[in-house]
């Protein structure tokens, strides 16, 4: 996952997307973006949560708590505008591709023009909007690395069943060993059950992932590594 700064305006974005996110019901699905426009902050998003949210009462909850960000950025207010749709239908997302990495939060580079500084995925979305999907591969490979001999691979996640009733997941690396092992090792170990692995982390705050990005994850236990063997 991309490394943010919590203290920068990108840091911002995310940070409050997040904590948005925070007040919506876990069982809803919820996608929220923060833009930073310059003179506001554009609050967009969809849930399928019916209950409407105080946009200005968490915005000065969310600045009371992180005043010293906010302070050392010299941003003094929030005004925002809230164009968050509420009841709609959202499916879970549970297909995709993701870098994962020996270590999780890795700098990326900045852009080198921008006209608007916008939270980005994952960040603001909820578990089953794709966060869970990342959290699941993360745990994964965190227990396999020293097995495989590659502190990075591009996995695409999916859990579309083949001919031989195999998940249709792909490895991609260009280190350690052959892609075809690392993903028959993957499917002989995991079982890609999403929602039994959601109690693992239901009870994590997700702005954890900005305020202390290095610190211990229920995402990156490794409770299978007496299972992770390669013949």
């Amino acid at each position: 996952m991309r490394l943010i700064n919590k203290n920068s305006k990108r840091g911002i974005v995310n940070l409050f997307a997040d904590f948005i996110l925070s007040k919506i019901d876990k069982n809803e699905n919820s996608i929220i973006q923060v833009s930073d426009v310059g003179s506001f902050y554009v609050i967009n998003g969809i849930t399928t949560s019916e209950t409407f949210l105080d946009i200005n009462s968490i915005r000065d909850e969310f600045t009371e708590k992180f005043q010293d960000i906010l302070t050392s950025l010299e941003i003094k207010s929030l005004n925002v505008i809230d164009i968050i749709k509420y009841n709609q239908e959202i499916g879970n997302i549970e297909k995709g591709w993701i870098k994962v990495n020996k270590i999780p939060f890795i700098e990326e580079p900045e852009p080198l023009s921008e006209i608007s500084i916008n939270s980005e995925f994952p960040y603001g979305h909820s578990l089953n909007c794709g966060r869970l999907m990342v959290y699941y591969t993360h745990y994964m490979f965190n227990q396999v690395y020293s097995t495989i001999m590659t502190n990075e691979v591009h996995f695409f996640f999916t859990k579309k069943i083949d001919s031989n009733e195999d998940f249709k997941i792909k490895v991609v690396t260009d280190k350690g060993l052959h892609k075809d092992i690392i993903k028959s090792l993957i499917l002989d170990v995991f079982n890609f059950d999403l929602e039994e692995f959601s109690s693992k982390v239901v009870s994590y705050d997700l702005t954890q992932d900005i305020l202390d990005p290095m610190g211990e994850k229920p995402y990156l236990i490794q409770d299978r590594l007496e299972d992770v063997i390669v013949f």
